[in-house]
C-alpha cells in the first residue's frame, strides 16, 4: 500500500475533551456536599454516583461532569461539543478553558483566576516562609486533553489495515473498535493513548466500518502524566508559540502519516510462523491448534507482518499488489464567531 498525496503540514486539529481542576487560594464551601453533577446535552443537571477517579469517558460522551469538594473544582468533558449537534469539528485548548469558564460561572461556581496559577502568599492566616514552594501553587491544572485530526481518506479498510504495523515510539496498535489503537492501559492510563477510527461510521451508529471512502480521525489522548511530564498541565503552556496543539499532535502523527508504507513479503515471515500464517489462510482457528500462551505469542508475532490471526483471513487482502491510498487533511476547527 501506498500514501498518496503528501502533506508538509497537519491542517488544524481541535481539542476534542478537556479535564482539570481549580484549585482554590482560600477554601470555600462545598457544592452539594462535594457530589458530581452530571450536566447533559440539553442542559439538565443530574447527580453522578461513581467516584470522580473512575469516571472513564471517550470523546464522544455528550455530557460535563463537574464537582466542588471546597478545595478545588474538578471539571471534565467534551466541551468544545457541548451544546453543538456533533464533533466532527472543535475548538482549540485555549478555546475549550474560555468555554469551561462561562459554563461553570454560569452555574454558579466559583471561578476567581480560572485558567491562571499563583502561589499563596499565606496558608491559614500563616505567612508563607517559602514562597517558591510548588506545593502552594494554586489555580488551574489540565489532567486530560484530546487532540484531533480529520482526513478524507479513499479506502479506509487499507489505511487501517497498513497502520496495524506501524508503531507509535515502541507501541505497536492493538485492534479496536473502528480501528487501530495505540498506547498504555490500566496502571499507565494516565499517559497517552491513540487511535485511527472512522469517524463517519461512529457518527453514524455502525458497529463496524464499513471501509471505503470515509472521513477518518486520528486521535491522541494525553494522560495527567504525561502533561506533567511534558510541561504541557498548564493553560499557559498552549499560548507558547503558534498551533501549539499541531506541535504536540505531529509528535504522535508523524511517523504514521508521513512515512511509506511497504508490503512485506511473505518470505520475510520466520518459516516457523509460515506454518501458522498459512492454516490462517486455509481458514482454521488457530486457537483451536495450540496452547493459548503461544497463541497471543504467535499473534503478536505475526502482527508485526501484518497479519492478524485472531480475525477471519480476507484471501483478497493476501493478492501481492500495490493500493493506492488517497489521505487528505482537513481541519478539524470550528468557525467560531
Amino acid at each position: 500500500m501506498r500514501l498518496n498525496g503528501f502533506f508538509e503540514a497537519f491542517e488544524p486539529v481541535c481539542c476534542d475533551w478537556l479535564s482539570g481542576r481549580h484549585e482554590y487560594a482560600i477554601p470555600i464551601a462545598p457544592r452539594e456536599s462535594g457530589r458530581i453533577l452530571r450536566i447533559d446535552r440539553d442542559g439538565v443537571i443530574e447527580y453522578d454516583s461513581q467516584l470522580w477517579e473512575q469516571i472513564r469517558c471517550s470523546s464522544s460522551e455528550t455530557s460535563l461532569r463537574v464537582r466542588c469538594d471546597g478545595k478545588a473544582l474538578h471539571f471534565m468533558g467534551n466541551i468544545g461539543r457541548f451544546g453543538e449537534s456533533d464533533n466532527v469539528t472543535g475548538l482549540t485548548v485555549i478555546q475549550c478553558v474560555e468555554k469551561w469558564g462561562e459554563v461553570l460561572r454560569r452555574l454558579g461556581f466559583e471561578c476567581f483566576g480560572f485558567g491562571s496559577r499563583w502561589r499563596r502568599r499565606s496558608v491559614e492566616g500563616v505567612p508563607v516562609v517559602n514562597p517558591e514552594s510548588s506545593v502552594l501553587e494554586c489555580g488551574t491544572w489540565l489532567t486530560r486533553i484530546d487532540l484531533a485530526g480529520n482526513f478524507e481518506v479513499s479506502d479506509y479498510a487499507a489505511l487501517s489495515s497498513a497502520f496495524m504495523v506501524r508503531r507509535i515510539g515502541q507501541r505497536l496498535p492493538f485492534a479496536g473498535r473502528y480501528g487501530p489503537t495505540w498506547g498504555y492501559e490500566s496502571k499507565r492510563s494516565n499517559w497517552w493513548k491513540a487511535k485511527l477510527y472512522d469517524k463517519t461510521a461512529q457518527m453514524e451508529g455502525k458497529r463496524r466500518s464499513a471501509g471505503g471512502s470515509t472521513l477518518a480521525r486520528f486521535e491522541v489522548q494525553l494522560g495527567s502524566e504525561f502533561l506533567k511530564r511534558k510541561g504541557l498541565d498548564s493553560v499557559k503552556s498552549w499560548m507558547e508559540g503558534q498551533n501549539m496543539e499541531n506541535v504536540v499532535y505531529q509528535d504522535f502523527g508523524g511517523p504514521l502519516f508521513r512515512e511509506s508504507l511497504e508490503v512485506q513479503s511473505w518470505d520475510e515471515i520466520p518459516s516457523r510462523l509460515q506454518h501458522w500464517a498459512t492454516l490462517w489462510r486455509e481458514g482454521k482457528d488457530l486457537r483451536t491448534k495450540m496452547s493459548r500462551p503461544t497463541y497471543f505469542r504467535v499473534r503478536a508475532k505475526l502482527l508485526e507482518y501484518g497479519l492478524d490471526i485472531g480475525t477471519p483471513c480476507n484471501v483478497l487482502a493476501l493478492t501481492r499488489h500495490v493500493q493506492v491510498v488517497t489521505v487528505r487533511p482537513v481541519s478539524a476547527l470550528r468557525s467560531v464567531a
